[in-house]
């Protein structure tokens, strides 16, 4: 009888070691008050158009500011100078997990803006926060039909 509840506590000890604790959470179309990210959206917007993409570089995420720096240029170039009029919120998806490494929340979100020339644009954004720090994991103007 001794063995057979040391080998089952061996098992629950084994089976708790290998176990991780993770806690996910998801929420989709949330309200517009709830977007954390929009006024880092409106401040890369803002930067975009007055071409300093310095600043730019500096609002994406840290995993993926080395290889953004050609996409950044290109929208510098497309904006031009055209300040974002007004942004609506179109989606939103909201997802946080908390681990072993450590906490990690991520918003994913799609405005249609309208530019001050009155062209109307979409983004689709996503911004990252977790243990390496926090921005845009990826920002991007659509062009056409949404």
């Amino acid at each position: 009888m001794k063995k057979l509840i040391s080998v089952a506590l061996i098992v629950l000890a084994l089976l708790s070691c290998l176990t991780a604790c993770s806690f996910t959470q998801n929420m989709s179309g949330v309200l517009a008050g709830d977007a954390e990210c929009t006024p880092k959206v409106e401040e890369m917007l803002s930067v975009l158009a007055e071409n300093n993409t310095s600043d730019a570089k500096a609002l994406m995420h840290p995993q993926s500011s080395d290889k953004s720096d050609a996409a950044i240029e290109q929208m510098s170039t497309y904006l031009a100078g055209r300040e974002a009029d007004s942004m609506e919120l179109q989606n939103i998806n909201v997802s946080t997990s908390t681990g072993t490494s450590g906490r990690t929340s991520q918003e994913q979100v799609s405005y249609r803006v309208n530019l001050s020339d009155g062209e109307v644009i979409y983004l689709n954004v996503v911004y990252l926060s977790n243990k390496d720090g926090t921005g845009f994991a990826s920002f991007q103007i659509v062009l056409g039909v949404v």
